[in-house]
């Protein structure tokens, strides 16, 4: 933990979890984990979320974007601070992202993969329906149809 001498410019918050908060500049560290490599990984990755000034997304691709510049971040400065960057759990870190994110997007009505309109609505090209998500990514997805579209059925002459 010394090398957090080297970043005065944030505060750096003993907890049970890994977070960057932008509004308060404040990195939360696990306490249990933090002398572990996987933990070293963990602070890394939120002090590239800091370093790269992530702030607020609309788009969940956009999530999933800074998500990956930061663990490229850690990549990066790994060498600097004797820690091993782990693949096989950055993988199953942006895993969950890209679930969480395949799960809002997918047509409760249909099952097709759809189309987000806005931070928390999505609209299915397939079959018209449209459905407002939760945004919590610690929470499980709910998604809520908002509008039905209903195919009307022509008869052939």
């Amino acid at each position: 933990m010394e090398f957090l001498k080297n970043f005065p410019e944030y505060d750096f918050v003993p907890g049970r979890y890994y977070m960057y908060s932008p509004l308060s500049n404040t990195i939360t560290f696990d306490t249990r984990s933090i002398k572990t490599n996987r933990g070293k990984m963990g602070l890394l990755h939120e002090m590239g979320h800091a370093f790269l000034k992530h702030r607020t997304y609309k788009y969940d691709m956009e999530l999933l974007k800074m998500e990956m510049d930061a663990w490229d971040f850690a990549r990066h400065m790994a060498p600097q601070y004797g820690v091993e960057i782990d693949e096989k759990h950055v993988t199953q870190a942006i895993a969950t992202y890209d679930n969480w994110l395949s799960k809002r997007a997918t047509c409760p009505d249909c099952a097709n993969f759809s189309l987000q309109k806005d931070r928390d609505f999505y609209g299915c090209f397939a079959c018209g329906s449209s459905w407002e998500v939760n945004w919590r990514k610690d929470r499980r997805v709910t998604r809520k149809v908002v509008e039905r579209f209903r195919h009307l059925e022509h008869s052939h002459l």
